[in-house]
């Protein structure tokens, strides 16, 4: 479950370092709450129950809901990147980091004890919602789905893949696979959905392995 962690006891009143910390404490409830509820499922009420402050106090930190919303999904992209996009750069360019970004998205979304992503439980909430939070979520799901792209494209480039490969096509693949497993484990609660998306993006892959 990705989340903002901080150890603070929340007052209202605070100096700026300490009303910095009491707004990171927060968005780390509104996450939990929205892991479990949807983005959705944040409230001012919800959030001052959890963190033992007044309504006022907590909407003192965000001009309103829809911040507040925003600023989850944003705290939620900087965990993501750090979870799965950046420890994917430690990996040698082309199959190995392709694969990595791959399965790291899918343990986190899918796996046991996990979060639902944010970019496909949000798709959902805000596809026919224009605003700034759908906004948000698209310019995540777009820099997510470059990262993939460009890992797809350095796996031809290198000679993982083969040269004739759709890289968009690929992707798309990829994607659909992973949100069929989401929505499969989250909504059907279906324990097979994890394996059966590894299966399935391991023989896509290897028909597109290139030979040598």
């Amino acid at each position: 479950m990705i989340q903002v962690r901080v150890n603070l006891e929340s007052a209202e009143g605070q100096s700026p370092k300490k009303g910095s910390l009491t707004k990171t404490l927060i968005l780390d409830a509104a996450l939990d709450i929205a892991n479990k509820s949807g983005l959705e499922g944040i409230t001012i009420g919800a959030l001052a129950d959890k963190v033992n402050m007044s309504k006022s106090g907590v909407f003192a930190h965000f001009g309103s809901r829809e911040e507040l919303q925003v600023e989850v999904v944003r705290a939620y992209h900087r965990s993501f990147q750090e979870l799965v996009f950046q420890s994917a750069l430690l990996k040698p360019k082309g199959l190995p980091r392709l694969n990595h970004m791959i399965n790291s998205w899918l343990r986190m979304s899918v796996g046991e004890n996990t979060s639902s992503c944010f970019f496909i439980a949000g798709a959902a909430e805000f596809d026919d919602r224009p605003g700034i939070v759908r906004d948000e979520l698209i310019k995540s799901v777009q820099q997510w789905r470059s990262a993939l792209l460009r890992a797809i494209q350095e796996s031809i480039a290198i000679g993982h893949l083969q040269k004739n490969v759709d890289a968009n096509a690929l992707l798309f693949q990829i994607y659909s696979i992973v949100l069929g497993a989401h929505h499969d484990s989250r909504f059907l609660d279906n324990p097979k959905s994890l394996s059966t998306a590894n299966k399935l993006i391991k023989q896509i892959l290897s028909t597109y392995k290139a030979t040598h």
